[in-house]
């Protein structure tokens, strides 16, 4: 009898831990994979809320000055999107910190010094609106590193001797294509109002813009034409010391086919140019560009190599991303997800 009632005595103590564990639930935590072997805590799952809710602003036809979850984002309800989306989030997360071990992938000390200067930098700027919601700066850096983990396996995958690897002939003829190497500076054709040139002063501008175009064919470098017009343009005179100095420095650069920054007839003509070609251009706007066209070198090509890579290859890549996220096995904490829901976010 005695056995039977600290039997009985023991049942009643586990049942009564049994409720108090389910009334404190374990909130810290929003998923995990299966294994236990990586999670995603609730500070973590506020700062991919937070990700998303933004992400929702940023959508076509959202009105910023209204709140967000008064509205729709794609045809769907804006706090079920934030919702859906952080889900999403949560368990790419989850997919990409395993592949990287997976792949048996790690940062160097450069690397992760990089990092971390990084998200120093940023959490400087982001903190005083993170940590009020509840996601602090161990939450952040862990988010921000899986980024960095993403561009990792992604270089992995799709770089030089990946299992996806891109051919480098491939991303050569796309740069050829695509981007122009150029120098150009720009003619004021503006008077004192910033208005226009007409008439006879409009032409005197085209005149001397055509008189470096000439200087240009005659073998003289950009830079030193440029370093003369703006020492002309200059009321105190720029010494000879600066003149050698602008020459000096290469200040070509690469501009792309669907560039926004200069006039759309401006880059046509430019990749319309052949290697050598020298011109100058008047905008209508107050502005003649007069440039200079070179062959697209390696050194460029190796300088937006890796954008070319990720321009044409990182929508795959998302792809690829989701089926892991899909594949693999996850354990949700559905107290700590009500608790920590992204709704609190417009409260």
């Amino acid at each position: 009898m005695k056995h039977m009632k600290k039997l009985a005595a023991a049942a009643a103590a586990l049942t009564l831990t049994a409720a108090l564990t389910s009334c404190g639930a374990d909130t810290s935590w929003t998923y995990r994979a299966a294994d236990g072997t990586y999670e995603v805590t609730s500070g973590m799952y506020i700062g991919m809320s937070i990700s998303a809710y933004n992400e929702g602003f940023s959508a076509e036809g959202i009105d910023t000055s209204a709140p967000l979850y008064d509205q729709q984002v794609d045809g769907k309800d804006a706090l079920d999107w934030v919702v859906s989306r952080t889900d999403r989030l949560c368990r790419e997360y989850l997919a990409v910190e395993q592949k990287f071990d997976e792949y048996d992938l790690s940062f160097d000390a450069d690397e992760q010094s990089y990092i971390d200067s990084y998200i120093n930098y940023y959490w400087s700027y982001v903190s005083q609106s993170y940590e009020p919601q509840g996601c602090g700066e161990e939450s952040y850096r862990k988010i921000v590193a899986n980024s960095f983990k993403q561009s990792q396996l992604f270089t992995t995958i799709y770089g030089e001797g990946g299992e996806r690897e891109v051919p480098v002939e491939e991303l050569r003829a796309i740069f050829d294509e695509q981007y122009a190497h150029v120098n150009l500076f720009q003619v004021d054709a503006s008077d004192e109002d910033g208005e226009p040139l007409t008439g006879k002063a409009l032409e005197l501008k085209i005149e001397e813009a055509e008189e470096m175009v000439q200087q240009l064919q005659d073998g003289e470098s950009f830079e030193s034409v440029r370093a003369a017009y703006e020492a002309s343009q200059n009321e105190e005179d720029e010494t000879a010391d600066t003149a050698e100095t602008e020459e000096e420095t290469d200040t070509s650069t690469y501009i792309l086919s669907d560039n926004t920054y200069y006039p759309e007839d401006l880059t046509k003509a430019l990749f319309d140019a052949k290697a050598g070609d020298f011109g100058q251009f008047d905008d209508g706007d107050g502005t003649i560009y007069v440039w200079a066209k070179y062959a697209n070198d390696d050194e460029g090509f190796e300088t937006y190599r890796d954008t070319i890579l990720q321009t044409e290859k990182w929508d795959e890549f998302e792809t690829l991303v989701q089926d892991w996220s899909n594949g693999i096995s996850i354990v949700t904490n559905d107290a700590s997800i009500k608790k920590h829901t992204p709704k609190n976010l417009e409260k």
